[in-house]
């Protein structure tokens, strides 16, 4: 195969993933309520999601116009460990699944222990507590200071005890 048409190929499809993802999350931002402010908690969520939708455009163009650079090796998926790659896109998959089940504190915890074990981080005491503290300091971010919505899980909501994190 030609190696241009390879990397064309690649950067078609990475584009098309970025633009989903771009249009997925401006749809949520559409869900998050408005308020009278000029920048309100809408905004950017918003603004995140449009620039992600804008950047799997950006990259469809460069690629349709053949400005994809030169193949390096090791690039796309022809070395590529398949395994590995199929265990990143199950994390991503387990992600929204466990998120739409049992809301994002629960969903970056099972992000994170997942992805870590894809990659072959074994270390259970550091996986486990990185885990806990990314899913601490996220929620402290995102909900806390950011104000961003918290939706509950569809089997559980734990948004009384992880708005002690939020401060809600």
């Amino acid at each position: 195969m030609d190696q241009t048409l390879y990397k064309k190929k690649l950067e078609y499809g990475v584009a098309s993933v970025v633009g989903l993802i771009g249009v997925f999350f401006v749809y949520q931002a559409t869900t998050i309520r408005a308020s009278n402010e000029a920048i309100g908690p809408q905004s950017m969520p918003m603004a995140l999601a449009i620039g992600l939708t804008l950047g799997g455009v950006w990259l469809a163009l460069r690629a349709f116009r053949g400005k994809v650079g030169n193949l390096k090796e090791g690039y796309g998926f022809l070395d590529s460990n398949l395994q590995r790659i199929a265990l990143v896109v199950g994390c991503g998959a387990l992600f929204v699944v466990t998120f739409w089940l049992f809301g994002y504190f629960v969903a970056i915890i099972v992000g994170y222990v997942s992805t870590l074990y894809a990659f072959g981080v074994r270390d259970k005491v550091k996986t486990i507590t990185g885990a806990l503290i990314m899913a601490i300091v996220m929620q402290w971010l995102f909900m806390g200071i950011m104000r961003l919505n918290d939706p509950k899980g569809v089997l559980i909501d734990l948004r009384p005890f992880t708005n002690l994190i939020s401060g809600e």
